[in-house]
């Protein structure tokens, strides 16, 4: 199978995708500041607990429109064309990799309770839980697939089409990712752990984008991350922790660098095992 995701249809790198990017971000951020002050004016319930983080998940909304736009009247690109070039969605794709990186995720919890007992708490209460599961499942699959769209779509094709496209596209929309997300004050908590683990993450959503010809797989992991962050566990310091959510367990403190390393571990076995299929197929 060639490996050719991103480069039909062409955003090459240039002045006019680097503004396409720009206005992308504009529209997104001036929209969430707009949709916040709007609702938490109409609704101030949504100042705070589970109604902020839904507004907070509704706010993607303006990251689609902001894709949207731009594909659409700067590069004169139907949107389904953008997505799937020219393919139907690839579901069981997205079902696959949402299920062997949520089991992935699973198995490394049940390490670190058996490395480390004390640092956990079991509070789960099924209905409640149930009930918020619920709600924010959608909200976090939209959230998910927004940034996969923004990173692993347009960010990814300005980069493809040059020499060496492929290596350039991962790296770059790696690094980016991981500015955004590992500098926040909560990761930053952590010391270098934190950007490298989202560094690492980003990386490898790449691979997998370049691996399974398009965004499918991708959207699949990052929903499964966060379905695990929001329903599975939560942990001390996380920002999600007074948003009226509901997790199975709480670990007081998250150890960061051995949740690098668990991850670490993850990817590095999803790379040896393309491998060996790679091999046994050539053989």
């Amino acid at each position: 199978m060639k490996r050719n995701y991103g480069l039909q249809p062409p955003i090459p790198l240039s002045l006019k995708s680097v503004a396409g990017f720009v206005l992308i971000l504009i529209i997104w951020q001036g929209g969430t500041i707009l949709w916040f002050h709007l609702v938490n004016t109409l609704i101030p319930a949504t100042r705070s607990g589970l109604p902020q983080l839904i507004t907070l998940y509704l706010s993607f909304s303006f990251l689609i429109l902001g894709v949207y736009m731009i594909i659409r009247y700067f590069f004169k690109i139907p949107f389904r064309t953008f997505l799937f070039e020219g393919k139907r969605p690839n579901i069981r794709k997205f079902a696959i990799y949402f299920a062997w990186y949520f089991t992935a995720l699973i198995l490394y919890l049940l390490v670190d309770i058996a490395l480390h007992p004390q640092a956990f708490a079991f509070n789960f209460d099924p209905l409640p839980w149930l009930g918020v599961l619920v709600v924010t499942a959608p909200l976090v699959l939209f959230q998910s697939a927004a940034e996969e769209i923004l990173f692993r779509g347009y960010m990814y094709r300005m980069f493809r089409s040059l020499r060496g496209g492929a290596f350039w596209s991962i790296l770059v929309t790696s690094l980016i990712f991981a500015l955004l997300h590992g500098f926040n004050p909560e990761m930053l908590h952590y010391g270098i752990f934190g950007p490298l683990y989202y560094l690492q993450v980003a990386l490898f959503l790449g691979i997998v984008a370049y691996h399974t010809n398009g965004l499918a797989a991708p959207i699949g992991i990052h929903f499964a991350t966060n379905m695990f962050n929001t329903s599975i566990w939560g942990y001390g310091t996380s920002t999600l922790e007074n948003m009226g959510l509901q997790n199975v367990v709480y670990r007081h403190t998250l150890d960061m660098p051995f949740a690098f390393f668990g991850i670490f571990v993850i990817v590095i076995s999803y790379v040896a095992f393309q491998l060996f299929k790679h091999k046994r197929n050539r053989s």
